[in-house]
């Protein structure tokens, strides 16, 4: 009998795919969003800095569930989202993704632990040819609620993305804390700190710091290319994400939600840059 849960969980997901083809696929949630981006090159002066607006929707699919046992089961998932940018039509694009999670309750336990163990695979199609990829991540977390109108959730991930360019193959880590609090019944209070470490993509104008530093440098037509002298750069990067938000529930099928997330990124030589974005979504879940 095969004892450790991860083991068996797989186990049975892959029996449990080969023998009960998915035959019912429902729609989970549909979503709507406006994003507003101080910085979307990630650039760290004012002369390339360009701040822009996108709208997004998106749609996610439950797939199968297969229960493991009264604590534990596997969820598969699936979702797909178009954005539009207003103000530079290059960074338009479509997101895909299949996801399979393994989650096990600890009701019996103090602040109720849940964990999880999440896989995705996905494809970026991207405007600009030189962002197309896919996606690999992997992640583990564990959520724990002391009080019925607070709980927290800690965790690790790690994103891999292949492109169709050298310059935006990347790897990263992802050391990851949110809070969330109710104080009234159909407001939730969000907050959350992450720590990111590897490689991350710039576009600017580049300086000898940059040429220095950089792992791999390419025209990024997004920004004006060749023309504009505007380059996307590959550095190792260390950077630090605080994320503040609001939930309200207008329905029990209907929410609104608002979001703030500022990054700070800092690579050698000196090179950094600060990025601010606000989303403002509307969430239909079926």
């Amino acid at each position: 009998m095969i004892k450790n849960p991860i083991v068996r969980c797989l186990c049975v997901a892959v029996v449990a795919v080969v023998s009960h083809p998915v035959s019912a696929v429902e729609i989970a949630s549909a979503q709507v969003a406006f994003v507003a981006d101080s910085n979307p090159a990630k650039a760290q002066f004012d002369s390339d800095i360009e701040s822009t607006s996108a709208a997004r929707a998106g749609v996610t699919f439950h797939l199968h569930s297969i229960p493991i046992d009264e604590a534990s089961s596997v969820e598969f998932d699936a979702s797909a989202s178009v954005e539009g940018n207003f103000d530079i039509t290059e960074l338009g694009e479509s997101v895909y993704v299949v996801g399979v999670e393994f989650f096990r309750e600890h009701a019996d336990l103090p602040a109720e632990p849940l964990f999880a163990l999440r896989g995705e695979l996905g494809y970026t199609d991207s405007e600009t040819d030189i962002r197309d990829a896919a996606m690999l991540a992997l992640s583990a977390s564990g959520n724990w609620q002391p009080m019925p109108f607070f709980d927290f959730t800690a965790g690790a991930r790690i994103d891999v993305r292949q492109a169709s360019t050298e310059v935006f193959d990347t790897t990263k880590g992802q050391l990851f804390a949110t809070a969330n609090f109710s104080p009234a019944e159909r407001v939730t209070l969000r907050s959350g700190l992450s720590f990111v470490f590897g490689d991350e993509v710039s576009t600017a104008t580049p300086t000898l710091a940059i040429v220095n530093t950089a792992t791999a440098i390419e025209p990024d037509n997004a920004f004006g290319g060749f023309d504009e002298r505007r380059f996307a750069y590959l550095l190792d990067a260390t950077s630090v994400i605080v994320q503040l938000g609001a939930n309200i529930a207008v329905s029990p099928q209907i929410s609104a939600d608002i979001g703030y997330r500022y990054v700070h990124t800092e690579a050698d030589e000196d090179i950094s840059y600060d990025r601010n974005l606000v989303t403002i979504s509307a969430r239909y879940a079926f």
